[in-house]
């Protein structure tokens, strides 16, 4: 019987885990503090870049000199960055990482504290160039619905550390549903991990399954935080698939192929 990889079974492993405390509350000491913000509308984006072109333009033809433009422009910059700072955000207020977990802080200061092994899982979606912002979701355990973050500075290196932080336990849990179970499935099934290799299924019907034996795979590493890359001899692309907590997985694959010999030219 294959174990499906989903952030509900992963709560067998992480419940139960020792709770690291320390001075500053239930969840130890504050690592660092990820504050929210609120973007700037291009509206008024706009405006202000406006202002600041017709201010350089006044600054350089009362002194008859060009070199101010390159200033007044960087003041200008930063001024609206500022405005975007000082701004209340309207979500989260900021998301603070202690040693023992994470502590979410609203916008009217109450505070939703998330020990690491209450964590079931994490994924992270950059933003896009159409400007769809970046955001993040949590699964906590027992939890129906992931928890979204957004509009926080550093989403990315928040996520980045809480991958960090969860993948030795999840790759543990990887590894003992594999000698328990016999087999364990990423991606809803799409790709199949035994002990003897890997079976990959397209999404698509006409698509042929493939089979690959632990020996022609040549890699497997996390290329964005939620995504799963497997290089393999035969095949000229890499496979690529939407994976939770990719880092863990791909250092699962990594270690079941690391002990097998290769037969790659």
């Amino acid at each position: 019987m294959a174990m499906v990889w989903s952030p509900s079974w992963a709560r067998s492993l992480v419940e139960g885990g020792p709770s690291q405390r320390g001075p500053a509350g239930p969840l130890g000491l504050v690592v660092r503090v990820h504050r929210g913000f609120r973007p700037v509308p291009w509206r008024a984006r706009t405006w202000l870049d406006g202002v600041a072109a017709v201010l350089a333009l006044a600054v350089c033809l009362a002194l008859d000199e060009w070199w101010p433009a390159p200033m007044v422009a960087a003041v200008a910059v930063v001024l609206v960055s500022g405005y975007g700072l000082l701004r209340p955000a309207p979500g989260l207020r900021s998301v603070r990482v202690h040693e023992g977990g994470l502590a979410l802080v609203g916008a009217d200061g109450g505070e939703q504290l998330l020990p690491w092994e209450r964590i079931e899982a994490t994924e992270y979606s950059p933003g896009g160039r159409r400007g769809e912002p970046e955001r993040g979701r949590i699964w906590p355990a027992g939890a129906d619905e992931p928890l979204v973050l957004a509009q926080l500075h550093g989403l990315e290196g928040l996520f980045r550390e809480v991958d960090e932080r969860l993948s030795p336990g999840l790759r543990a849990a990887l590894h003992e549903a594999l000698r328990t179970e016999g087999s364990v499935r990423f991606a809803r099934g799409r790709l199949t991990v035994t002990a003897g290799g890997l079976v990959h299924r397209p999404p698509h019907p006409p698509g042929t399954t493939e089979t690959y034996r632990w020996a022609e795979v040549h890699s497997a590493r996390a290329s964005g935080l939620g995504e799963l890359e497997i290089r393999t001899c035969s095949a000229g692309l890499p496979l690529t698939l939407p994976v939770l907590n990719a880092r863990a997985a791909a250092e699962f694959l990594e270690g079941i192929r690391s002990r097998s010999a290769r037969i790659c030219p």
